[in-house]
């Protein structure tokens, strides 16, 4: 599978994300918790778990077959709903497309412990970058981290 070779932006990398499927319109997502993601009564930080649903909702709208390329959107709206409680230190995220034209894209995510517990669901409207609107995506050309240190502080 072309997108397991693929690097994820180093936010992604950082948080502890790991890409477990991937397809066009579909990615499951997941996560073990670290005292650093918890808030403090021990359990999953809202912010936490709404990053986790904007990753998983920007990627199952952004699938690229091609490792040599790849697309990239921007989140226009984001809506999250809380419904549980995490019963363990395991998140996985799964996130349906639902929708989508040539650059805007809606797309669905429900967040489970390991146990199948819904933790919270997301809906999301994201619009592609230049470039991203087809399925070939663009070429990578260079790393997420050589792009941020040209940027002046």
């Amino acid at each position: 599978m072309n997108w397991q070779h693929k690097k994820q932006p180093p936010f992604n990398e950082h948080l502890g994300v790991k890409i477990e499927e991937w397809q066009e319109g579909r990615v499951v997502i997941s996560v073990d918790l670290k005292p650093e993601h918890l808030n403090s009564q021990g359990a999953p930080h809202g912010g936490f778990i709404t990053t986790l649903i904007d990753i998983a909702g920007s990627y199952c709208g952004l699938y690229c077959p091609n490792p040599n390329r790849r697309r990239k959107s921007l989140t226009l709206s984001l809506t999250t709903n809380f419904t549980g409680q995490a019963k363990t230190n395991h998140l996985t995220a799964i996130c349906t497309l639902t929708s989508a034209g040539y650059k805007i894209f809606y797309s669905t995510t429900e967040v489970f412990d390991s146990q199948g517990t819904l933790i919270a669901t997301g809906q999301m409207t994201m619009r592609y970058r230049s470039g991203s609107e087809i399925l070939e995506g663009e070429v990578i050309e260079e790393s997420l981290t050589e792009n941020i240190k040209r940027v002046p502080i």
